[in-house]
């Protein structure tokens, strides 16, 4: 398997070349690798169309430049449709606050998009995961406010149409 070296606060790590997630996300893996369940890919969605609102807002309040920002939305894109539902390996049992799954959406995302714009993955350039796809944002904001979005998306898919389909045999 051929690697990559990323780097972080913490130093450097080798991620799988073809992947789409970084430092953190490998980091999280190796260390993390508790029990069998992965995050559910509908919270890898949810956090991922916060990812793009965020974007949105960044480029019209011009805090990110608008070719970054089509970038992270394509990107996001792919992510909210599970084209790349690959690149998100964390098991559920993680530290506390979910910074783990958000940084491994941030970083697919990054990188993604970095190869969107004709650049190289892992070079944290022209799209930085922190700097851009997170920027001005919090876990512990992102984290509960995917929750919300999952309950959502899963209400309206599953719960209501078997509301329906109660009602109407009653």
């Amino acid at each position: 398997m051929k690697l990559r070296k990323e780097f972080d606060s913490i130093g450097s790590i080798n991620v799988p070349s073809d992947k789409y997630w970084g430092a953190s996300t490998q980091r999280s893996k190796k260390y993390f690798d508790i029990g069998e369940f992965l995050v559910r890919p509908v919270l890898i969605k949810s956090i991922a169309i916060i990812k793009k609102a965020a974007a949105k807002v960044h480029t019209k309040e011009k805090q990110i430049a608008s070719n970054l920002s089509r970038a992270i939305i394509k990107a996001s894109d792919e992510v909210i449709s599970g084209k790349l539902h690959d690149h998100f390996p964390l098991k559920v049992w993680q530290t506390g606050s979910g910074t783990q799954t958000n940084m491994n959406v941030n970083e697919v995302i990054a990188n993604r998009a970095i190869e969107i714009l004709g650049g190289r993955k892992g070079t944290k350039k022209p799209v930085h995961p922190n700097d851009h796809v997170n920027k001005s944002q919090s876990t512990n904001d992102v984290f509960p406010t995917a929750m919300h979005i999952s309950i959502a998306i899963k209400t309206k898919e599953k719960l209501l149409p078997s509301l329906r389909l109660l009602e109407k045999e009653l």
